[in-house]
């Protein structure tokens, strides 16, 4: 019996820091330039970056925010509305870059606000907020281009395919530059301190002086604007404004943050999990469609892999209440300032 406990401790641990999924990416790597002709090749796994560049900000952007124990459904319709408004703003015009680009910002900052709104303000639970606005962008989306429309700017295209020591240039801004800031946010600075305690245990993190409202209105807005930078990546790839763009993709996201080690009750999560989440992902769509696998079968694993994570978050929220239970003082167990100190189980340790 207490072998078997320290073994799902090792391999809750292994989940939580990310280890868990990378070995499963490791194994499909391996197994897929077994069988998958042509995988290994530079030109493939290129598109397989290119192609997970915009997940990896949907998924960064679903990451922030559920750190803090909220979710944010209207990432995909953000990324949607995003990318049919710089298109049409654009229309294949270099002149017009840089008002989309900053077009696109506003969007994603006032879609990420009204979301704060909902749900830091009138306090309506994030799922449903965000499932509702998420309703309401894809309408504007669908009402705006019912059919696709505009097209990117040259530039913009260029830069998706444009190369730097041999891999996409796009994927070298996406990673080191958008995921190392994330990183530097989150471990080397007061507000990724702040968001962590906000998640772990938000009645400790009032008593100790953060504002955890104002902590999870920046998180929407960050996400919100993350989100937006999706959808740019997304018309860079595709070249036109399109109403079923990024179809799907709030649910992938959410499915790789729980995958990538991050628990939904907020409070634990490291970026090296969230990336392995992204590659897995990526790398599911690219190999089946290599052996000419039918895409019903790769929504059957994508959902089978959905289920499973789902099965280890389920477990994960209740031996954390055990543990809350068995940590808490006699008393009233629903007094929060019994229970002082944040949880931060699987939060970077602070230096």
């Amino acid at each position: 019996m207490q072998r078997r406990s320290k073994t799902a401790k090792i391999l809750d641990q292994a989940a939580s820091n990310g280890f868990a999924v990378w070995a499963v990416v490791l194994v499909m790597f391996v197994l897929a330039l077994c069988f998958a002709s042509g995988f290994g090749t530079p030109d493939n796994l290129n598109n397989v970056s290119r192609q997970g560049a915009a997940i990896a900000l949907l998924a960064l952007a679903q990451f922030i925010v559920v750190l803090t124990g909220e979710v944010d459904l209207s990432i995909a319709a953000n990324a949607r509305l995003t990318a049919i408004v710089t298109a049409i703003l654009m229309n294949g015009d270099n002149s017009n870059l840089v008002l989309a680009l900053v077009t696109a910002i506003g969007i994603g900052l006032t879609i990420g606000a009204f979301n704060a709104l909902l749900v830091v303000v009138f306090r309506i639970e994030s799922f449903i907020a965000t499932l509702g606005v998420s309703a309401i962008v894809a309408g504007l989306a669908l009402f705006i281009a019912p059919t696709p429309q505009g097209r990117s700017a040259p530039l913009l295209s260029d830069f998706y395919s444009a190369q730097v020591l041999g891999g996409p240039y796009l994927v070298v801004v996406t990673v080191v530059i958008v995921w190392v800031l994330a990183w530097f946010m989150l471990r080397r600075t007061v507000w990724g301190r702040h968001v962590y305690a906000t998640g772990g245990n938000p009645h400790a993190a009032n008593l100790s002086g953060i504002s955890t409202a104002g902590v999870r209105t920046s998180t929407y807005l960050v996400g919100g604007v993350l989100s937006a930078l999706a959808g740019v990546v997304i018309l860079a790839g595709t070249g036109i404004g399109d109403n079923s763009a990024a179809s799907g993709l709030e649910f992938t996201a959410l499915a790789i943050v729980v995958i990538g080690g991050a628990s939904l009750a907020g409070g634990r999560g490291t970026l090296i999990g969230l990336l392995g989440g992204v590659l897995l992902f990526a790398m599911i769509g690219n190999v089946f469609n290599l052996l000419r696998i039918e895409v019903w079968y790769q929504q059957l694993v994508r959902g089978l892999i959905i289920l499973i994570a789902a099965a280890v978050f389920v477990d994960r929220v209740k031996g954390g209440r055990v543990r809350r239970r068995a940590a808490r003082p006699s008393g009233n167990p629903d007094d929060a300032t019994q229970d002082p100190t944040p949880t931060t189980e699987g939060a970077p340790t602070w230096r």
